[in-house]
């Protein structure tokens, strides 16, 4: 993809931890030209001073995306243009990338002909701007901001750049490149006035787990600012409500604005300095008990600025974040605040199929889906796009289909689906097991989920044979007979799948207790394993498994009236528990075979319609289903048997005030407030609508 550029990165700082590089460069005329770019971690790349780009996608580990991006638009009247990338090298572990060594590799061409490429025509500098000893962002991501804006420009100290170890072999950019637009608010929805007290209790770290030096982190000692624990020891005492930008601000005064609804891009404080000034920015996905509070979703959601007296600057942020609330909060100094806005980053919606529902209700959560799937498609399928962005198994079989229904193509599961197959085991996990999310890294004793990798083979098999027909089957026969043959090792003497290693996973609830030692919603779901392996390679002898292992699982599981979750090892027998999941009993609807209406499910399907308000759990353990992914089987068990009026009702009671509240879908129930209000997997709901609104009388 390149003709004459090479890798490169600041001598001696490629394996650098949260490193920014810049690179400069003066090109003539850019009319008909094209950038051939990339880098690790991510890049950003302005022209003239205007923004470009972002990227790249992410790939799997030991390979690079390469972003194509035509120049001719940014061309200056003088023939003059200054080319600058900013590059964040990370070299730290997360679950958004798989870790590898730093670099950035671009070629300017018009056609054939190079015009300027890395290796000979660009300057390098440490970043001015990017302060790097700082704090994670959280454990999944990477390393938060603080903006040093003390000087005139980005262009740091000057550094030798020198070829990189790391020679990644390039692919192309499957996803659609996304679009940028701009949310721009005019003034503050409330002002006032905030005080430090020291007694408030506050958590110095906010992660889902620790981060180790293993993670790759600085030690606190090493750091300058810490402005999450900052923020939260400030009490705050509200003047006023909405007042129009510039607002003239001193140290102890503070401003929220509100979106209006939840926004995913980069997050920009215009502002002009009256001495030198710390300026805090934080952000919240959601506020329900206080005009500002921090969505409870274990990331460091603040941004600090140093700002120099008499400089207006522009600070947008580095890396893409998540929110609808924002305070900005004078530290130290004096500004005058011109503006807030997000620079979004989302699948263009302008790809997405036109559709129009006569229900209001439906019609809201339908938009709200549309919006969450751009949020959660840039460059791969993404859980969310504020604490982890990152490419989880399984939310994939529901964002795939939502992605094929929202859009009648398959860009973004070309790209998600290629890094799967793309993944080399290095002895990490066990032979034919496959990562739970990737590119990712995974120290975490080296944990993966089997039923994420069942749930890779079954949408592999619909990508396949219904969603892009043209790809070469044989392209993913290695990674599916691979988990077959991984799942073949933990059948009992019946066939059965028991005591699978690792993280078990049925759903959010007390079923993922009753994961040992058979769990028959496991089993319900291997026989789909075995009939779509099948269905891509013929062998005869694994639809006999299916059905064998189907038919075994429903006699054992089945108890006269519901569907038992496990059964435990007793005396070294298999004993059947009282335990029956909601989610149980839609495993078994989709994947068990069986007839609902067989009078030999009557109670089954009484309780079910009856959303078993009338199930006797005084002898049994019993949970109704959670958001994930039990209430997402039960959406696709209510549109195989048409019981679509059941399925509206379930919709609108589930997702109702989701879209008022941020326009977005959220990851828990209402209730909850916590996780993400803004997960990939829940623009499936789009496809429910559809059939709802296509089988209406």
């Amino acid at each position: 993809m390149f003709k004459r550029a090479i890798p490169v990165f600041a001598e001696g700082k490629e394996n650098a931890l949260n490193y920014h590089l810049v690179l400069h460069a003066e090109a003539e005329s850019l009319k008909d030209t094209t950038l051939y770019i990339s880098a690790f971690s991510f890049y950003r790349l302005s022209v003239n001073g205007r923004f470009v780009s972002f990227g790249p996608a992410r790939a799997a580990k030991g390979y690079a995306r390469v972003d194509e991006l035509s120049l001719d638009w940014c061309d200056s009247a003088d023939g003059k243009n200054d080319i600058v990338i900013e590059v964040a090298g990370y070299n730290c572990s997360s679950l958004s990338t798989a870790r590898q060594t730093s670099f950035v590799v671009a070629e300017l061409r018009r056609e054939d002909e190079v015009l300027l490429y890395t290796g000979r025509d660009f300057c390098g500098y440490r970043s001015a701007k990017m302060m790097q000893k700082v704090e994670r962002y959280s454990a999944q991501r990477h390393f938060g901001e603080i903006h040093n804006y003390t000087f005139d420009g980005i262009l740091g100290e000057k550094v030798n750049l020198t070829e990189t170890t790391n020679r990644p072999k390039y692919l192309e950019r499957k996803a659609p490149v996304p679009t940028y637009d701009t949310v721009h608010m005019d003034g503050c929805s409330s002002f006032g006035e905030f005080n430090f007290d020291d007694t408030i209790p506050y958590r110095k770290k906010r992660s889902s787990f620790e981060i180790t030096e293993e993670w790759g982190c600085f030690a606190d000692g090493e750091i300058f600012s810490k402005p999450y624990r900052w923020i939260q020891r400030q009490v705050l005492d509200k003047k006023g409500d909405d007042r129009d930008f510039p607002l003239r601000m001193k140290r102890g005064d503070y401003v929220i604005v509100d979106l209006g609804r939840i926004e995913t891009g980069f997050l920009t404080v215009n502002m002009t300095a009256h001495a030198h000034s710390e300026v805090v920015l934080g952000f919240s996905e959601a506020c329900f008990e206080a005009d500002f509070e921090f969505t409870n979703i274990n990331s460091q959601n603040v941004i600090e600025y140093f700002v120099e007296e008499g400089m207006s600057v522009s600070a947008e942020s580095f890396e893409p974040y998540t929110c609808r609330f924002a305070i900005i909060m004078v530290r130290n100094g004096a500004v005058t605040l011109e503006g807030y806005s997000v620079r979004t980053l989302e699948y263009p919606m302008w790809d997405i199929i036109e559709r129009s529902y006569k229900d209001p209700e439906l019609r809201a959560i339908y938009r709200a889906a549309e919006r969450t799937f751009a949020h959660n498609a840039v460059d791969i399928y993404t859980d969310c796009p504020s604490r982890e962005r990152a490419g989880w198994l399984c939310d994939s079989f529901f964002t795939g289909r939502a992605e094929y229904f929202l859009t009648g193509k398959t860009l973004v599961e070309d790209a998600f689906l290629e890094n799967y197959r793309l993944f080399e085991n290095d002895g990490s996990l066990p032979e034919g097991a496959i990562p739970m999310c990737y590119p990712s890294d995974f120290h975490d004793n080296n944990k993966f989920i089997p039923q994420w990798a069942m749930w890779y083979v079954l949408e592999v098999k619909e990508y396949l044979t219904e969603r892009n027909t043209a790809v070469d089957k044989e392209l993913f026969k290695k990674s599916v007979m691979g988990i077959v043959k991984f799942l073949e090792r933990y059948e009992n003497k019946d066939g059965l799948l028991q005591n699978l290693p690792s993280w078990n996973f049925v759903e959010w609830s007390t079923a993922n207790e009753w994961v040992h030692d058979v769990n028959y919603p496991t089993n319900f779901l291997y026989a789909e394993v075995l009939r779509s392996a099948y269905a891509l390679y013929g062998d005869e002898s694994l639809l006999k498994k299916a059905e064998r292992v189907a038919a075994v699982t429903a006699e054992r599981s089945f108890d006269g009236e519901v569907f038992i979750d496990n059964a435990v090892l007793t005396d070294g027998v298999l004993v059947n528990t009282r335990n029956s999941s909601e989610a149980g009993q839609y495993y078994a609807i989709l994947f068990g075979d069986f007839d609902i209406n067989d009078e030999k499910y009557a109670k089954l399907k009484a309780h079910i319609c009856n959303g078993f308000a009338e199930l006797d759990i005084s002898d049994r353990g019993y949970v109704p289903v959670n958001a994930f992914i039990g209430f997402y089987v039960k959406m696709c068990a209510m549109m195989k048997l048409g019981w679509f009026d059941m399925l509206e009702d379930d919709i609108k009671s589930f997702f109702g005030g989701m879209e008022e509240a941020t326009g977005t879908l959220w990851e828990y129930r209402y209730t909850q407030r916590k996780g993400s209000y803004d997960h990939g997997f829940a623009s499936f709901v789009a496809i429910a609508i559809g059939e709802i609104e296509k089988n209406k009388k």
